[in-house]
């Protein structure tokens, strides 16, 4: 029935339900209590699995579920309580006897790391590479019964991890090492686990494994007071997504680089300007690189460049990249592919509509375009080939916004892009935005900017792009912590079609940068962008400043992370905070698995505080409802359901769950020999003691032998001799990453020349130290830096400066223009006419700097000369569309031109400072 309504969305309206139960009434047997019943459960499967909406009136009956699921839990309380009991005692004893069972391998798995039903068990047990060292501990990898991670294929997996512990740690390893995993299944481990507990000091009967999941769920409930909706995930992997290796140490690409803020929109007009429109052909790059590839690099030795972006049809760097990568990479299920089966997946290139630079820019229309195309092709097989270029064209800087879920079945649990940043790493991409010697300064304040609202906001690019500078406030009572408004613009609408405020705390040094951005825009109307200047459309904004925040998170820390990764890292920080508040943990509890100081002070408890002050208004946390904690966080992130978040946002249990337990625990002398693999009763441990802990040589022979030291996991780890974990990535780590405590302002500040030119150099500078010291006195307003901004283009290439000079020093003149109070700068030559300042002319005005402006012209000619040809020449070739010409007749002297150009430009505090630019200029080209 569902097929037949061609849903096309994950969510069912209230008009297709009505029409589903229409359709079930009719039918006049039993089977319509039947397909009632069906029809629950495959709407149940469909909103806990594939995320999907349904209406109002179906969401009371799977609450009634969740509670149903609850109270099955909750029956096990008492079996688990004897259960655990029981396990404690036992587990005093195994560290002396040392027993190998099945049974009890399951006991300490499920009490030590997570109750996981037995089929995942049976696959870890089955598995010696689940255990894995990852981000300072040891972890056990839950494969999933279905791909649910973007990144599995046929070398990778998806999967999840949960944090493993050292005494689980141990207890597995011994069983890979002593026993075959080949015969396990899942009745075996039930048998097992029966029949060690129908013994001493357990009695229990036997259960099923629904049974015995619910008795581990409800120890964990009540023992660490875990929430339903955090069990849920607990104990169910297909509920979250882990992420691969860290990308800390990935090393920097040169050309990257150098290419930072080299923003694509400029090379596609550079591009357009130099090709002639007879020309102007679609050229299609990526078929000559497959052509290289088929001939060999020894028959055609220059490998085809990387094409620049054009600003009709951004398809062809596309495909170019998308080919790059299948020879480079491979494909989705080949290692290696083939020049000819690479032809055959690109072929399709001449049947898509062309994608403009604009379109490519903004998300909305790069959806539109990409659905109106899968539409159009969908009768052949080209829409499996599309998806695929599709899946390139997302991890591109330019269009990295592309939403693939949008193209993924409905039926179908949607993939987990799972990816990660600390804090440490999003400075390094701060830093190096501020510190990039390309761009000018103003945009590296953008791009920086960006960064930071995308991470402490966890906002999506749209709405950084969108946000208003009245849209965001600094607190009253905290200068780190800021209000955002997140809420419709006439550029476009919020996600979900709902307003909401996000409270964003940042370090003092980002919080600082935000602030002098609003400091620089003080005065500027309310409705104005944040990011950007006056004038400029939502995708230049996006090329301007996204697609440099993009490409150096990509050259730090690899091609597959995206701008959206951002707020995937800041809603993991966020959830953290909040866990951290409710368990009433020090920032230093997560520090081993971290090793992030910049991170850790984000968790320290006044920070957590202050991140959850909207919350909080000044009360004390347990004066709240704590259940309404994960709904809290879901509504920061503009989700209306918290299943979102946990699914989407939420990446592995390997942070999570240590928050739940004490950072440290007692350590008996019989259970550090187990886990040191020392002999039981051996007096080497007296040595080790000494080392663990410091106050153990100063206490009597009789106490040293009661001494139970208090330690922490890691303290345990480091004593453990590598030779136990012959496994895959068992190195652990040799020192911590350190936090960049970087002065972002004075980063920033540095990276701006200090005047508007130098002596060494023909650039004239807009955006240096001695402009922003203008602003922070007050000389300047930023309507007035966006106006003269907006009218200078003073780059100058060699062939411009000689033109310069040709023509003379100009004059710059303050212009009172009639309809406006506001005086502007006019720049006036006085030169000759004929061809050398005809050709010098053309290369300013034409096609140079000084194009945009209009000239006015006035030709002086001595009264014996009005024969010439100069005036039409003046006419023909000197004028362009909108400039005007006069005569004037002069007694004595020679012929000259003098030509005015009108710049428009704010003549405020800049006539000094031009007039010593063009003195410098010429003088030096002199």
């Amino acid at each position: 029935m569902l097929n037949s309504l061609n849903i096309s969305e994950r969510a069912l309206s209230q008009q297709q339900l009505i029409h589903i139960n229409q359709n079930i009434r009719s039918i006049p047997t039993g089977r319509q209590r039947a397909l009632s019943t069906a029809l629950n459960q495959v709407l149940l499967y469909l909103k806990d699995i594939c995320d999907w909406q349904l209406p109002e009136s179906k969401e009371p009956v799977f609450r009634d579920e969740s509670m149903m699921w609850l109270l099955g839990i909750l029956k096990k309380n008492q079996c688990a309580s004897q259960c655990f009991s029981h396990y404690e005692q036992q587990r005093e004893t195994f560290m002396n006897k040392r027993w190998h069972n099945m049974g009890w391998i399951l006991l300490v798995l499920n009490f030590e790391v997570a109750p996981l039903h037995l089929s995942y068990w049976q696959k870890i047990l089955s598995d010696p590479s689940s255990i894995e060292f990852f981000e300072g501990q040891f972890t056990l990898k839950v494969p999933h019964y279905k791909p649910i991670a973007a990144f599995s294929n046929d070398d990778i997996a998806s999967f999840t991890r949960y944090a493993l512990p050292s005494f689980p740690l141990k207890v597995l390893q011994d069983f890979y090492q002593l026993n075959s995993v080949n015969n396990l299944t899942i009745k075996s481990l039930l048998n097992a686990i029966n029949d060690w507990v129908n013994f001493e000091p357990y009695y229990f009967s036997p259960m099923d494994p629904a049974e015995w999941l619910r008795t581990f769920q409800s120890l964990w409930h009540h023992h660490y007071v875990i929430p339903p909706a955090l069990l849920r995930d607990l104990s169910d992997p297909m509920r979250h997504v882990a992420t691969l290796s860290n990308p800390k140490q990935s090393p920097i690409d040169v050309k990257k680089e150098k290419a930072l803020y080299q923003a694509p929109l400029q090379q596609a007009c550079n591009l357009k300007a130099h090709t002639p429109k007879t020309t102007r052909t679609t050229y299609w790059p990526h078929k000559a690189l497959i052509k290289y590839y088929l001939k060999g690099s020894k028959v055609q030795r220059v490998k085809p460049a990387t094409p620049e972006w054009d600003l009709e049809n951004v398809l062809p760097k596309l495909f170019f990249h998308f080919t790059e990568e299948l020879f480079t990479e491979g494909g989705v299920k080949q290692k290696n592919l083939q020049p000819r089966s690479i032809e055959r997946y690109t072929n399709f290139y001449h049947n898509l509509s062309p994608l403009s630079f604009n379109d490519a820019s903004e998300p909305e229309k790069l959806h539109q375009w990409a659905h109106r195309e899968f539409e159009r092709l969908e009768e052949q097989t080209t829409p499996w080939h599309l998806y695929n270029f599709l899946r390139s064209v997302s991890h591109q800087e330019l269009t990295d916004h592309l939403d693939l879920s949008l193209f993924e079945r409905p039926e179908l649990p949607s993939l987990v892009d799972s990816f990660r940043l600390d804090v440490s790493q999003v400075n390094r991409a701060v830093t190096r935005l501020l510190s990039s010697p390309n761009g000018n300064a103003m945009q590296r304040l953008f791009a920086s900017v960006a960064v930071l609202l995308g991470y402490y906001g966890a906002m999506r690019r749209g709405e950084i792009l969108r946000l208003r500078l009245g849209d965001i406030r600094v607190s009253a009572q905290n200068k780190q912590l800021f209000d955002i408004v997140i809420t419709h613009t006439p550029e476009g609408r919020t996600k979900n079609g709902k307003t909401r405020v996000v409270s964003a705390l940042m370090p003092a040094s980002a919080a600082k940068l935000i602030r002098i951005l609003l400091k620089i825009k003080s005065g500027s109307c309310d409705s104005k962008p944040l990011l950007g200047f006056e004038d400029e459309s939502i995708h230049v904004r996006a090329s301007q400043y996204l697609y440099p925040a993009t490409q150096a998170l990509k050259m730090l820390f690899g091609s597959k992370v995206r701008f959206h990764h951002l707020r995937h890292s800041g809603a993991e920080l966020l959830y953290l905070q909040g866990l951290h508040l409710v368990y009433q943990r020090r920032e230093c509890h997560l520090e081993d698995i971290l090793q992030d100081e910049a991170t850790l002070a984000m968790l320290t408890h006044e920070s957590c505080i202050q991140r959850f002050d909207f919350w909080l208004e000044g009360r004390p946390f347990p004066q709240l409802n704590t259940g309404l904690l994960f709904d809290i966080i879901s509504g920061q992130l503009g989700h209306a359901n918290y299943a979102t978040t946990r699914r989407n946002y939420i990446h592995g249990m390997e942070k999570i769950v240590p928050v739940l337990k004490p950072a440290c625990r007692q350590y008996s002398r019989a259970k550090l020999r187990y886990l040191l693999d020392l002999p039981v009763g051996s007096n080497d441990i007296s040595r080790i003691l000494n080392i663990l802990s410091s106050e153990y040589s100063s206490l009597s022979d009789k106490d040293k032998k009661q001494f139970q030291p208090i330690l922490s996991e890691s303290q345990v780890l480091q004593k453990l001799k590598r030779s136990q974990f012959p496994f895959k990535n068992n190195t652990l780590p040799i020192e911590k990453m350190l936090s960049l405590n970087d002065d972002f302002a004075s980063l920033w500040i540095s990276s701006m020349p200090v005047d508007y030119f130098n002596k060494q150099t023909p650039t004239f500078h807009y955006f240096c130290q001695a402009l922003f010291t203008s602003l922070n006195k007050g000389d300047l307003d930023f309507n007035t830096v966006n106006a003269q901004w907006h009218h200078l283009a003073f780059s100058f290439t060699a062939k411009e400066r000689t033109a310069i000079n040709t023509l003379g020093k100009p004059e710059v003149i303050i212009h009172k223009p009639k309809a406006s109070s506001v005086e502007t700068l006019n720049l006036q030559f006085q030169c000759q006419c004929n061809q050398k300042v005809l050709d010098a002319f053309m290369t300013l005005c034409h096609v140079g700097s000084f194009k945009h402006y209009k000239a006015n012209f006035v030709l002086q000619q001595n009264r014996k000369s009005l024969k010439s040809n100069k005036l039409n020449m003046v006419k023909t070739q000197f004028m362009r569309k909108g400039d005007s010409v006069n005569k004037q007749k002069i007694q004595t002297g020679n012929t000259q031109l003098i030509v005015t150009l009108e710049t428009q430009i704010p003549s405020k505090k800049l006539k000094p400072i031009l007039d010593g630019f063009f003195t410098h200029l010429t003088t030096k080209l002199g």
